[in-house]
């Protein structure tokens, strides 16, 4: 009998209304005496330039990750160049390395006809499945329509994903398919997923796109390897030469992780999501 591990999710939410430029790093109280090196509010890459030094990066291993959008769409994952991708339809998973940042592209989806967005991803730690499981335990990135709204308002949406402590969870919330929880917005997102559990990937999705004349290299980021299921590339071109994209029918994926939700909000933190 296949035993299937529950991996139980947190994500710390900040959204801030900023100008789509370069963000300045914050200083941010210690929590419980100790002093984080990186925030929310630290430019892209920073963290996962922290986990590569730290040693969590290996060019070897690649950790699944998947990202779910509100129905459904197509997910571009750039390996460091326009020209150098990969798209998947939702829910879409490829692998990628610790101690990267990956440039995506979310597009086709019903709820923004036309609209495109370019959330990043840091990958700061990976998981640890049986050898002969490792994509069946992606990290999860549930992106939702709200959220979606905040950036095509121009906020930054940024979260912070960490696998939480079963031990810390109550059971009360164990049967719950989305958790939420509410900090203020002062506090160091990072630092606080830390102390709940263990940080592993952190997504920033805002207005922000590329030049569509003369786009910025260093936009779809370092250039990390990334590793994608080619059959299920193939099999999704297939589909889409067959039908139109607007057409596609939304995947089914099993579910292997409990979620939950704290939401930050610049001036009053507040509820986002319940499901």
């Amino acid at each position: 009998m296949k035993r299937i591990s529950l991996i139980l999710w947190l994500s710390l939410i900040t959204t801030l209304t900023l100008p789509c430029g370069k963000v300045a790093a914050q200083q941010f109280p210690s929590v419980n005496g100790r002093q984080f090196p990186v925030n929310q509010m630290s430019p892209p890459g920073t963290a996962a330039q922290w986990a590569a030094n730290s040693g969590r990066g290996n060019l070897e291993y690649f950790q699944p990750v998947r990202v779910t959008l509100p129905t459904r769409g197509l997910v571009t994952y750039y390996e460091g160049s326009p020209h150098r991708s990969y798209d998947v339809k939702a829910p879409a998973q490829a692998s990628l390395v610790v101690g990267q940042m990956y440039r995506m592209r979310i597009s086709a989806m019903p709820e923004f006809p036309g609209v495109e967005f370019y959330p990043s991803i840091e990958l700061i730690d990976r998981l640890h499945p049986p050898t002969c499981q490792v994509e069946d335990f992606p990290i999860e990135f549930e992106l939702t329509e709200e959220e979606f709204e905040w950036a095509a308002n121009g906020r930054l949406v940024t979260k912070v994903i960490y696998l939480e402590q079963p031990e810390r969870v109550p059971v009360t919330l164990l049967d719950e398919k989305q958790r939420i929880t509410t900090i203020e917005p002062s506090q160091n997102a990072i630092a606080e997923a830390d102390m709940l559990g263990r940080p592993v990937a952190i997504i920033r999705l805002g207005g922000r796109t590329p030049d569509p004349n003369q786009p910025d290299p260093r936009f779809f980021g370092p250039g990390g390897p990334i590793k994608v299921n080619q059959q299920q590339i193939q099999q999704e071109m297939q589909s889409a030469s067959n039908s139109p994209l607007k057409n596609l029918e939304n995947q089914t994926s099993t579910v292997k992780a409990q979620a939950g939700v704290v939401s930050l909000r610049k001036g009053t933190a507040r509820r986002v999501a319940q499901r």
